[in-house]
């Protein structure tokens, strides 16, 4: 029996070293490394470029004679739009708090003759810019952000209007920058640690632009429209 217990120690004693290192040899596994969260503050500066088309301009006709026998015009100008913006955004937790400036030029323009027995009438409208400067609001679901945005929204609005029937006529041009609102909204994505692409929808209202004048018979003619439309653009930018 003592023989036989001093073979079992002996054993567990040779045994024991060769456990170890058998414990020893087991891989060391490590955690895999987080992936990093992009972080949306900072500057940036880029580009834009979309199509946009206006409202009915619903154009309203005060006259002494003639032009105000209906029908009368009524535009629906539509065109190319692309420019350039600049902008500052603060990220809390997922919020971001930014403000944007941004100005493009555009192609967005209509233009009608309505021609009836004996009179003819033509009006036109172009925007032929369009800035504005929004404060704007954001939701961060890491490289994407979902936003609103609304502020001051200004554009040059050139206009004219010609009327002709026999012996009598009167045409008139006009350009102004009108100054009104813009609400946005759009989704960015980060692709890279410093570049960001994008689509967003944009409402402008520029309040109404009115022409006068007088027809060679000293008849008063005055016309008002609206200068109201939607634009929806691709954008590119450059993340400091």
């Amino acid at each position: 029996m003592r023989k036989l217990l001093g073979v079992i120690g002996v054993a567990s004693l040779m045994a024991g070293p060769a456990l170890a290192a058998d414990l020893g040899a087991r891989p060391i596994y490590k955690a895999p490394a987080l992936a990093p969260v992009f972080s949306w503050t900072g500057w940036y500066i880029g580009g834009n470029a979309g199509y946009g088309w206006g409202e009915n301009t619903n154009a309203t006709v005060f006259s002494d004679y003639g032009w105000a026998v209906p029908p009368n015009p009524n535009l629906k100008p539509k065109g190319f739009i692309g420019g350039g913006q600049i902008g500052y955004d603060w990220q809390v937790t997922n919020w971001v708090l930014g403000l944007v400036a941004d100005f493009q030029g555009t192609d967005i323009k209509d233009s009608v003759t309505v021609i009836t027995p004996g009179m003819t009438k033509s009006l036109s409208e172009k925007l032929d810019f369009l800035g504005t400067v929004r404060g704007r609001l954001g939701w961060a679901a890491n490289n994407w952000l979902f936003y609103g945005s609304g502020g001051l929204a200004y554009g040059d609005v050139h206009s004219t209007l010609s009327f002709s029937e026999p012996g009598n006529f009167a045409a008139a041009s006009k350009s102004e920058t009108r100054v009104g609102w813009a609400a946005r909204g759009g989704i960015n994505y980060a692709w890279t640690p410093n570049w960001i692409v994008g689509v967003d929808y944009l409402h402008y209202d520029l309040g109404h632009t009115s022409i006068h004048t007088f027809d060679s018979d000293a008849n008063f003619l005055s016309v008002h429209q609206r200068v109201e439309g939607d634009i929806v653009r691709g954008v590119i930018n450059y993340k400091f």
